[in-house]
């Protein structure tokens, strides 16, 4: 983006003149700019600027003071009241999620260990279970 300055003067010493350049000032002649000239757009203006160049680029800044109606008033009181009710509510349903995580990762802990604990039986556990129910089976007496 190339940024425009335009400096007004009828300073043309070279020292003058180096240091408005170096400063990246485009140089024009303050006294040969005359009322109803075309006025040449920059983005910055400099030295003794032409006063139809100061009347074409003014920027107005407006002040209001305006009173806000009650009611108006009341209602940015009332919704900035919601406002903190709403953030507390969440930093106490925070920290209530926060509980239930810690309990479910507990109760997850639980059931690890006591999967570990009931262990179920090998085939050859189970083979040698029924061999002992049959074997008992057959040392009953008989009537």
């Amino acid at each position: 983006m190339n940024f425009k300055k335009i400096y007004f003067t009828d300073d043309f010493s070279t020292e003058n003149i180096e240091k408005l350049q170096s400063d990246g000032w485009v140089l024009r002649k303050a006294s040969a700019v005359k009322e109803g000239d075309f006025i040449e757009q920059a983005d910055e203006y400099g030295g003794e600027v032409p006063s139809h160049y100061k009347s074409q680029n003014q920027q107005i800044a407006v002040s209001l003071n305006a009173e806000i109606a009650p009611e108006l008033q009341q209602a940015i009181d009332d919704a900035k009241a919601e406002c903190v009710k709403v953030i507390a509510e969440n930093v106490a349903l925070k920290t209530d999620m926060e509980k239930v995580i810690a309990e479910r990762d507990a109760l997850k802990a639980q059931v690890v260990d006591l999967e570990a604990k009931v262990k179920k039986p090998t085939a050859a556990e189970l083979k040698a279970a029924k061999a002992a129910e049959d074997a008992a089976k057959l040392e009953e007496p008989k009537e």
